[in-house]
């Protein structure tokens, strides 16, 4: 019984694999991970010019605190995760109706629209500080999205949940935002 052992240990970890293996299929079903069909075709297209302003100095700054609440009460804040600055375009407004309707959370099996590779390159990111702060600074007048990730613990998947504000600029007046995702 020499190769015994190593084949013992493989046969105790199989309990833990197929478990994971479950729970994944089963977080991945009811969170609308799973795709069903084809994802929605963005029917506006990605106009540069439209979203430019994002480039332009301004005078305000936009800051806040991103976090959820749980079912339980405890608080989930952005801590170390992205947050997004979006400019408000025609395309932009399409694809975050798409996925979040008129909320302010990530809508549960939402279809994710494809991407204009370009779309990336005309929004501003930054880290949330481990209080869930963030701040984009010289942000020039417009309509924006501010996207804020707020990461979920788990001892078997990392799931991060994306929150959205509507913010507008104007007059080079700063905005401070509280994002609570509700």
């Amino acid at each position: 019984m020499a190769g015994g052992g190593g084949d013992m240990a493989k046969l105790n970890c199989l309990p833990f694999l197929v478990r994971a293996a479950a729970i994944f299929g089963i977080f991945a079903a009811v969170s609308g991970c799973v795709a069903t069909g084809t994802p929605r075709v963005m029917t506006t297209a990605f106009d540069p010019q439209a979203a430019s302003f994002i480039h332009q100095e301004g005078r305000a700054r936009i800051s806040g605190q991103a976090f959820i609440r749980r079912n339980n009460g405890e608080l989930l804040r952005a801590v170390g995760t992205d947050v997004a600055l979006i400019p408000r375009t025609a395309y932009a407004d399409e694809r975050i109706a798409a996925l979040y309707g008129d909320r302010n959370q990530l809508r549960w099996g939402a279809q994710v629209p494809e991407t204009d590779p370009r779309y990336t390159q005309y929004m501003r990111k930054t880290v949330a500080s481990s209080g869930g702060s963030f701040s984009f600074d010289h942000v020039a007048d417009g309509a924006y999205y501010v996207v804020a990730m707020i990461h979920l613990p788990s001892e078997v998947l990392f799931q991060q949940v994306p929150i959205l504000e509507r913010v507008t600029v104007e007059g080079g007046e700063s905005v401070r935002l509280v994002m609570r995702g509700y």
